[in-house]
């Protein structure tokens, strides 16, 4: 993966609760992708990047290689769980209206089939209900090239904070 994406080197390198509210939640992840705020910290971990926003969807690009397998040299089962919950409550923040923020408070997923170590792979979070309390959105893990559907999954959020403006509402 050729990696141009902005991480924090500390936690003082990412947005204050301040700054992320004062924006809507797509402005947000515009800033992620455009370089003005850091990626997760977890995204260089787990070897994914933030690529695409827009009021309702995420996408991701992953490669997983050998440090996310596991004994049997696949790709291991916590990885789906981390880059599903990550791009799915991110479908959920492009929601968000500026003064909101969110934490996941549920995740579901199913694990298709064996991911192997290298695979070029687009993670996709779309959101299905936001409301005043709750966001709820399913996310798809699939091969870039062959389109198979190696995992999918589902999440609930928290929606915390007072909406502030209609911003990023459709």
């Amino acid at each position: 993966m050729t990696d141009t994406a902005l991480f924090a080197e500390s936690a003082k390198d990412f947005l204050s609760r301040d700054e992320v509210t004062s924006i809507s939640g797509l402005d947000y992840m515009q800033r992620i992708i455009d370089g003005s705020a850091p990626h997760p910290t977890v995204a260089k971990l787990m070897n994914f990047r933030v690529i695409a926003a827009e009021y309702g969807k995420v996408t991701f690009r992953a490669f997983p290689e050998h440090a996310q397998t596991n004994a049997f040299g696949s790709t291991q089962g916590g990885w789906y769980g981390m880059v599903l919950d990550s791009c799915m409550s991110m479908a959920v923040i492009s929601g968000l209206r500026k003064g909101q923020f969110q934490s996941t408070i549920e995740y579901k997923i199913n694990l298709i089939r064996a991911i192997p170590p290298g695979a070029e792979l687009t993670i996709t979070g779309e959101l299905t209900h936001i409301g005043r309390s709750t966001g709820v959105a399913v996310g798809e893990i699939r091969g870039t090239q062959d389109g198979k559907l190696y995992g999918q999954g589902s999440c609930t959020c928290f929606i915390q904070g007072s909406p502030q403006d209609d911003a990023g509402r459709s």
